[in-house]
């Protein structure tokens, strides 16, 4: 979700742009209730390990590998119109991010941790852990810093800025230890299963200055009626992705 309030500086538009790098994610499972620790399925311990239940001692991300890779893209600023200009358009931008940790325990989207009471703790360790091999500020807290962005935006055409956030993704299993075992002194159990690959954690990278590790591109259209509809994904799609429907993406800096 991005807020967006703008003030004048010497004739030039500054945006201020509130944005946070996660996306929301629906429920991750039905509600189920549950007295006792007697054949945990694995939906359950999904659920006790979101919720923090009471019913257990404890709950671990077993992380089975972990690499650097591409975050979602997504916009970062409202789309500037240039369609009646001669002369490009220059604008600047200060975006105050923040960066956050998400997690996928299914086939759904992303879920974002930071600022909420999902998976108390479960995901606190391997954050640790990977913060010592990889720079890593703001995951699991709500941190803001902001970098300027100036770019321009051509004579008849619109658009806006995009950004591509690096991470540092995990794989693994959830590994539910509860406090009551069972009549064969069974305590532990896993979702989706013991070894899985299939939970996903995403831990935001972070330059040296402490802003978001990234790419920063405007995206721009020509300026013809309902342009932005004709065009599939125009805000999610990845750098260059969009070529072929008369979309241009151009790199620009931060600072």
């Amino acid at each position: 979700m991005s807020t967006y309030s703008a003030v004048s500086v010497r004739g030039r538009r500054y945006l201020v742009i509130g944005v946070t790098l996660t996306v929301a994610a629906a429920a991750l499972i039905a509600t189920m209730s549950r007295t006792n620790a007697s054949a945990a399925t694995a939906d359950e311990v999904a659920l006790h390990c979101r919720d923090g239940s009471a019913l257990l001692e404890k709950c671990d991300f077993i992380q089975k590998s972990a690499v650097a890779t591409n975050g979602d893209s997504f916009r970062v600023s409202e789309v500037q119109n240039n369609c009646d200009g001669t002369v490009p358009d220059p604008f600047s931008l200060a975006i105050s991010v923040r960066s956050a940790t998400e997690v996928k325990v299914d086939t759904r989207q992303f879920f974002q941790l930071s600022g909420t009471p999902s998976f108390p703790g479960v995901f606190d360790g391997t954050a640790s852990t990977v913060s010592e091999k990889v720079k890593i500020t703001g995951f699991r807290e709500e941190i803001a810093t902001t970098v300027t962005i100036k770019a321009d935006v051509e004579p008849g055409k619109r658009g806006a800025i995009y950004f591509r956030p690096e991470v540092m993704e995990s794989t693994g299993f959830l590994q539910a230890t509860y406090k009551e075992a069972e009549s064969d002194g069974t305590k532990v159990f896993f979702f989706p299963e013991r070894d899985a690959d299939t939970v996903l954690v995403r831990f935001p990278l972070a330059n040296d200055g402490g802003d978001p590790k990234g790419f920063y591109w405007i995206r721009s259209v020509e300026c013809v009626s309902n342009s932005l509809l004709q065009v599939p994904d125009f805000d999610t799609a990845n750098f260059d992705e969009l070529t072929g429907f008369g979309v241009t993406d151009t790199p620009v800096s931060v600072g």
